[in-house]
């Protein structure tokens, strides 16, 4: 940003990717100095949002509604970044500034929409410009969007004023190492403790790590309505038993990467710099997400115990990297049809999704194997079924995207790399073949429930196959490839993956869905489950919970290739008006398809 720049195009480096980290990202790595050329080049990124930002509000007349100018804030934005270029970078790189600008470029251009006027959200910029300020150390006065009563100034805190209208404006003054906002006089400076609250104000709260001596901060974010990927949020501010869990928590996660993955812990405090929260919904599932306007963002609810907080971490981390690694190479050129089974998600994916989830287990993947080397022996059985399952699901991905054309070459080297990490962990001696055998069922479970789920037979196909069955006739002639149709609402209890980790003896297990009987029988190689299973569905004849659970208590099926054939011929005979036993049109396909 330059002060006589504001009619010129908007420009930014040129920058290429080194081969080292090129190589090193595409085996799940990077260590620090891939991280900080990773951030160096998103921070070319968020200027040209920023300037794209800056010329629609210019261009789209009362966008900024009662606020001052574009003009104004560019003046105080380029001397910022004169004066202060490492401070005036680090709040321009703040995730939540990121989110801001993605949100505020797909408002003006109507393709998403806020509940407050346009001027609401666009108009946090002179909040930006105010938090600038403070840093450089230059006198301003502004006026700032108000919602709900509260403004958010990046980095800083909520300042809240009272007996405001929803969707209003206050005043803001910059100086003397002061922001004070009008009427309430709210204050904070960079010499004030932004981690506390105040009459009038909430700061940012903080989680601190030692990683290799030295101290990793990131912001625990309940309060910026930009801490979302989609819509504005009001704060949900934490309680103080809430806040203190965090910070235990966040610290034994760092404190066991730090031992396990050294590179990885440095990497993460070289790259991370908030974790906004959001409410889990049960015990055993931690929600959470990152998007690529936010490089060194990331959502969670608070994990349950220090492991899941390493694991959500890597997790993140991994789409972090990727995401910044994609905006500078394209990886694949594909259209975005939801194709791709992902052994990790309950709904079919697009190659992209695929690939973003491939890279976050291969890292997951890693964390375990490292991780086996210092787990204490109560947590010994559940850390080698998580390396073998995660393992078994990151070849299945892997080898998804070996057969998928749409990769570029650029997508194929990476790939390369990708599945380079792999044999190694298929060799390791750690893994108990009991474990293990846990694992592929695991996995075999969720990828038949998948496939009945979002798999369609061809029509011509299932009615061929219900007449036969009538008549009391063989399987015959090819059956069609089945087309994936997604089924947005298919309910998915998980109550057998539930089953293994009680045997596991993780911890809040409780809180996974209760088995039925039929599962129970299953998981005790119960022979008596198949018919447990049919009066399941007897009295649900759609349901693909046990629909799967009879895939599998038939055990070592031709079914397991094409469990959607079941419940599809079965329910062609129903239309017809014809009764069968779901294990009799289960066994009769399984003996068809395997001659």
């Amino acid at each position: 940003m330059q002060p006589d720049a504001r009619s010129a195009p908007a420009q930014a480096d040129h920058h290429l990717v080194p081969s080292a980290y090129f190589a090193d990202l595409a085996a799940g790595r990077g260590g620090p100095e891939a991280v900080r050329f990773l951030r160096v080049t998103e921070y070319s990124r968020r200027l040209l949002l920023l300037r794209t930002l800056l010329d629609a509000v210019a261009e789209t007349p009362g966008a900024l509604g009662p606020l001052p100018s574009v003009d104004t804030a560019w003046d105080i934005l380029t001397v910022a970044q004169q004066r202060v270029p490492e401070d005036f970078a680090e709040l321009l790189m703040h995730p939540q500034i990121g989110i801001w600008l993605g949100h505020g470029l797909r408002r003006i251009s109507h393709t998403a929409w806020g509940e407050g006027p346009l001027w609401t959200d666009l108009g946090h910029l002179h909040a930006v410009c105010a938090v600038a300020a403070l840093r450089a150390g230059l006198p301003l006065r502004t006026t700032v969007p108000l919602r709900d009563g509260t403004v958010m100034f990046p980095t800083l805190g909520l300042a809240r004023l009272p007996d405001c209208p929803r969707w209003g404006t206050a005043e803001v003054v910059v100086g003397g190492g002061r922001l004070r906002v009008d009427p309430q006089g709210a204050c904070v400076g960079p010499s004030g403790a932004h981690d506390g609250d105040a009459p009038g104000w909430q700061g940012l709260h903080t989680l601190r790590a030692d990683v290799r001596g030295r101290t990793m901060t990131l912001w625990l974010d309940d309060i910026d309505p930009y801490r979302d990927l989609s819509e504005p949020l009001p704060p949900q501010r934490l309680g103080k038993d809430e806040l203190a869990r965090w910070r235990e928590r966040f610290g034994g996660a760092l404190d066991l990467l730090a031992e396990s993955d050294p590179s990885t812990a440095s990497a993460m405090a070289a790259g991370l710099r908030t974790i906004a929260e959001v409410r889990r919904v049960s015990a055993w599932a931690v929600l959470s997400a990152s998007s690529s306007d936010a490089f060194g963002g990331l959502l969670s609810s608070l994990p349950p115990d220090p492991v899941s907080f390493a694991v959500t971490l890597v997790h993140e981390f991994q789409h972090t990297k990727l995401g910044a690694l994609l905006h500078l190479l394209t990886l694949e050129q594909d259209g975005g049809a939801e194709r791709h089974y992902a052994p990790w998600r309950n709904d079919p994916r697009p190659l992209s999704g695929l690939l973003q989830g491939a890279y976050a287990f291969l890292g997951i993947t890693d964390f375990w194997c490292r991780y086996l080397d210092h787990v204490p022996p109560a947590g010994r059985p559940l850390a080698e079924f998580e390396f073998a399952l995660r393992r078994r699901q990151t070849q299945e991905a892997v080898d998804a995207l070996r057969a998928d054309p749409a990769l570029t070459a650029h997508g194929r080297r990476f790939l390369r790399g990708m599945a380079a990490r792999l044999p190694a962990w298929w060799s390791d001696p750690r893994i108990r073949p009991e474990t293990a055998a846990l694992a592929e069922f695991t996995a075999t479970d969720h990828r038949t429930g998948w496939r009945i789920r979002h798999l369609a037979p061809a029509p011509d196909d299932v009615r061929a196959l219900a007449r036969a069955f009538t008549a009391g006739a063989a399987v015959y002639g090819p059956v069609a490839e089945s087309t994936v149709v997604p089924d947005p609402v298919a309910p998915w209890s998980q109550a057998r993956a539930g089953l293994i980790r009680r045997r596991l003896a993780v911890p809040d297990a409780g809180d996974w869905p209760a088995p039925s009987a039929a599962d129970r029988a299953l998981a005790a190689g119960d022979p008596a489950a198949p018919d447990d299973y049919a009066r399941l569905l007897a009295g649900d004849p759609e349901d693909a919970d046990a629909w799967t659970g009879l895939v599998l208590a038939l055990g070592g099926s031709p079914l397991l290739h094409r469990p959607e054939l079941p419940r599809a011929v079965h329910r062609e005979l129903r239309l017809t008006g014809t009764t069968a036993d779901p294990c009799d049109v289960a066994r009769w396909l399984a003996a068809g398809l395997g001659a």
